[in-house]
């Protein structure tokens, strides 16, 4: 019985995923030709250690998801808010505040979109893992939506 016991107990500890797995994501973004600030530009970065993912201390309504190419050349920011003032929560959230700041230039939306299909918090209170899509405008123009996805695992 103790030799099925260690056997048993060696095959769960060969087989086990351990608790600190390396963090996964990524982070892919594309522009439609008219978009400000991102004028037809894409990218798509992963491992999460390009980009992160926070909610800001002091506005319990905003979301900073910030990413840089390994190159360090293009550099994105994007920042979703709620108009209500409430937590981003898991679900669609229509006409809302997005900002996208590219080379050093921003544009916001008031009347972005965006889902949140998953977010978790650690027991600090950041986020650590987030998953979603994000559409933002350029006033009325055709031709000028910028599009994220977003999965992130920390």
């Amino acid at each position: 019985m103790i030799r099925a016991v260690l056997t048993a107990s060696a095959l769960l500890l060969a087989t086990a995923t351990p608790a600190s797995a390396d963090a996964t994501g990524h982070l892919i973004w594309d522009s439609d030709a008219s978009a400000w600030p991102t004028q037809g530009r894409s990218g798509t970065w992963t491992p999460p250690e390009l980009f992160s993912v926070r909610e800001d201390s002091e506005e319990g309504n905003l979301i900073r998801i910030k990413g840089e190419s390994s190159d360090g050349w293009e550099y994105l920011m994007i920042e979703l808010y709620r108009h209500d003032g409430q937590r981003i929560t898991e679900g669609h959230f229509e006409d809302q505040k997005v900002l996208v700041v590219n080379h050093g230039f921003g544009w916001y939306d008031n009347g972005g979109d965006f889902d949140v299909t998953h977010i978790a918090y650690n027991d600090e209170g950041l986020i650590s893992e987030f998953d979603g899509a994000i559409e933002q405008h350029y006033e009325d123009r055709p031709d000028s939506t910028f599009r994220a996805k977003i999965s992130y695992r920390r």
